[in-house]
């Protein structure tokens, strides 16, 4: 029996098939926790032995424990009020199948609205490649069923919608030009706006649409913080961009009301938080508590792949004349991460297609030149998803650049993405058993919630499988091992989150962060692991989730 001397433990579990995901790859049966730390492991006799007459002990009746999981890249704060809040639209979660389903939603909505007031919806990511009419909704389709209301439709992060009223709302007309790391979607014969905005064209619209308060998104968070401890998710890497989520943060863990763990990811460009403040406050990576912490700054060099707009050297398939847009320059970027770099922030950049790889890449290199530092951790968001070339890994490996890809937009939208970018470009589509050859660090984040929910069980198993939604075994050759996928969302992504001597395994000393599964993930079909049961999750040893 492993231990550390304590006073009788808080909270004991036994009778169970504990994976420890420890080097050595050792089971137990039983495990102790006290002051929210593991304290120790072993047989179920001997850690029931260590119960004192307030301690909890909970009979695992066989079942699988691991260590909680780990999402490294979410939208959770500002996707979790929108989750209770829009007109959902989306075909992943709705039954929702043309325009005609849409525009009958939206007024729905409307009938219960007065006159004048805005409809805010959201879609799916690429769902006019689903769509029966293979094509998004425009202003035209919006104002014949809304005629009084202003209506605002995502579709992902990187396209909006908007009706006349809406576009009138945010003076967008034939004369607005395209801003920069923009495009405003004009018809071609006439040269008015369609209603469709691409990127920070959004930004227009967005700014004179009504947002959540203040009371909303802090329900939407725990909402949302909730739906991951359903899945076994203890931690989570959250993408803000601007004060008031990092406030209601603050003011949850306080409250009692945050049961899992965040590690925020400020975005300092596109953004009402810029790294100057950061900087000159001295905020570095790792600031905060085992709840709540800085785990680094966010920047995006190009837009989403789902709205056709990450930039590649070569056009798209569908549009030889786009080749995506940039929305951070060269200059900018290099400047923005050689300063966070200094300052001891570790660097976030989303790089979608090949020439943002390549600009992401030349601005770490420049960064890590000139001020050497070798334990960064920098990261690429979405590098590992496509045009994994041996010329990148190798570059990736020598600067020690970690990828964080996202075999969920591969599982949902692969072959809407195979559609646009074309075969050539995806023949190794999500390379991850070539990345780990190769030595690159490879940790799992899902861009949930608002496109799919987080569900890294659901991604563990396309990963080994290979198996998407959409029907193909896409690129077997690239699956990768049980334990490896795994891996990428415990002891990978505790390391990805700088919290390696904290979590990630069920060892001594670590956080007692834990989910309890109704089988083994290591002993059933690959493909089933996405519809395994979570019966329990705990965090820092108390139960947050039971089924």
């Amino acid at each position: 029996m492993k231990s550390r001397h304590l006073p009788h433990p808080d909270l004991v579990l036994f009778n169970g098939k504990i994976r420890t995901f420890a080097a050595d790859g050792s089971t137990c049966e039983a495990l102790a926790c006290a002051g929210g730390r593991i304290v120790a492991t072993g047989t179920s006799d001997d850690i029931r032995r260590l119960a004192g007459p307030d301690t909890q002990s909970v009979d695992l009746k066989g079942r699988t424990t691991i260590p909680g999981l780990t999402d490294t890249h979410v939208h959770l704060s500002e996707k979790g009020t929108a989750e209770m809040e829009l007109v959902d639209c989306r075909d992943f979660y709705t039954g929702v199948h043309s325009i005609s389903d849409i525009v009958e939603r939206l007024a729905r909505r409307a009938a219960e609205s007065p006159k004048g007031s805005w409809i805010v919806a959201h879609g799916s990511p690429m769902q006019d490649f689903r769509l029966q009419d293979k094509r998004f909704p425009n202003s035209h389709d919006l104002d014949r069923a809304l005629p009084d209301h202003l209506v605002s439709v995502s579709f992902g992060a990187h396209i909006t919608i908007g009706n006349t009223l809406a576009l009138a709302a945010a003076k967008i007309t034939r004369d607005t030009p395209d801003p920069a790391g923009g495009h405003i979607t004009r018809d071609p014969q006439t040269g008015e706006p369609t209603g469709e905005l691409h990127e920070r064209a959004q930004l227009i619209l967005k700014k004179v649409a009504p947002d959540f308060n203040y009371l909303q998104l802090k329900d939407g968070i725990v909402f949302a913080l909730n739906q991951c401890l359903e899945r076994g998710v203890t931690t989570v890497h959250d993408i803000v961009r601007y004060a008031e989520p990092v406030r209601a943060y603050q003011e949850l863990y306080k409250e009692g009301r945050m049961h899992a763990r965040v590690s925020i990811l400020p975005r300092v460009i596109e953004s009402m938080i810029e790294s100057k403040s950061l900087i000159e406050l001295g905020l570095i990576t790792g600031f905060g508590n085992d709840w709540l912490r800085i785990g680094g700054v966010k920047m995006s060099i190009d837009g989403g792949i789902t709205g056709r707009n990450a930039c590649f050297y070569d056009p798209y398939e569908d549009d030889e004349h786009n080749h995506g847009i940039i929305r951070i320059q060269q200059d900018e970027l290099d400047e923005t991460v050689r300063k966070c770099h200094e300052a001891g922030l570790r660097c976030c950049v989303h790089a979608i297609g090949d020439r943002a790889f390549d600009m992401a890449l030349d601005a770490y290199e420049n960064a890590v030149q000139k001020s050497p530092r070798k334990d960064h951790r920098h990261r690429i968001e979405h590098m590992g998803n496509w045009l994994s070339t041996q010329e990148r890994m190798d570059r990736m490996v020598r600067s020690g650049i970690i990828a964080i890809p996202n075999i969920a937009i591969g599982y949902y939208v692969g072959d809407a993405i195979l559609d646009c970018v074309g075969e050539k470009r995806l023949t190794k589509a999500f390379p991850f058993r070539t990345l780990l050859k190769n030595g690159v660090i490879i940790a799992g984040g899902s861009d949930s919630p608002g496109y799919w929910p987080v569900d890294p069980l659901r991604d563990i198993a396309a990963c080994v499988s290979r198996k998407m939604r959409w029907g193909d075994v896409w690129v077997p050759e690239e699956r990768i091992s049980v334990s490896e996928a795994f891996a990428m969302h415990t002891t990978t992504a505790a390391y990805v989150g700088f919290e390696e001597n904290d979590k990630g395994t069920l060892e001594v000393g670590k956080l007692a962060d834990i989910a309890v599964l109704a089988e083994d993930p290591f002993e059933i079909q690959p493909e089933r692991i996405k519809d395994l049961k979570v019966e329990m999750t705990l965090v820092g040893g108390e139960v947050k989730y039971q089924a």
